[in-house]
């Protein structure tokens, strides 16, 4: 084989390798699914915020919700706002503006306390002037929790703000 055409042979097999590396990359990488926990950019001030994956639209589109936040802030977000999987522990920043403004609320309103009870925490709630025991059925929002009241049926169960949280029992 002459220099030209064992220049041009080595060539191709590099091109092929590096072709073979590629796929094998971009095969490996496995997709986005529902169900995955993943870092997606939120609001104006684009931090990442913790979502899960409930629905591919597209090859590039994923309806999303931000956990701790009510199902009205899901969003259909494109691949280049999610950032990756959460791996381990995730600390979730304050809200973003626009999710602050539609409260009519911001953190100084409410004393900077923003989403410091979770799902089962045991509360004493206020209504009426009187004080009832209760349980977090979900967080609507940083600020705002479904209840239950002990002792009463559910159709008492509230959406209440955290301005109305007197204690932890």
């Amino acid at each position: 084989m002459s220099g030209r055409g064992a220049g041009r042979l080595r060539a191709l097999l590099r091109a092929l390798l590096i072709t073979l590396a590629l796929t094998v990359l971009i095969a490996c990488a496995r997709p986005y699914q529902v169900g995955d926990h993943v870092l997606v950019e939120w609001g104006e001030e684009k931090s990442l915020y913790p979502a899960f994956i409930l629905e591919r639209k597209s090859k590039s589109i994923y309806r999303v919700h931000f956990e701790g936040y009510p199902s009205r802030w899901d969003e259909d977000v494109s691949l280049p706002r999610i950032k990756g999987r959460v791996e381990g522990p995730v600390t979730q920043p304050p809200p973003p503006a626009f999710v602050q403004r539609s409260q009519g609320r911001d953190k100084a309103a409410e004393g900077g306390v923003i989403g410091r009870y979770e799902v089962g925490d045991q509360l004493r709630v206020t209504w009426r002037g009187s004080t009832y025991r209760a349980s977090v059925l979900e967080v609507v929002s940083p600020t705002e929790f479904l209840i239950h009241y002990e002792g009463h049926e559910s159709a008492w169960d509230e959406v209440v703000p955290v301005a109305r949280i007197v204690t932890t029992p």
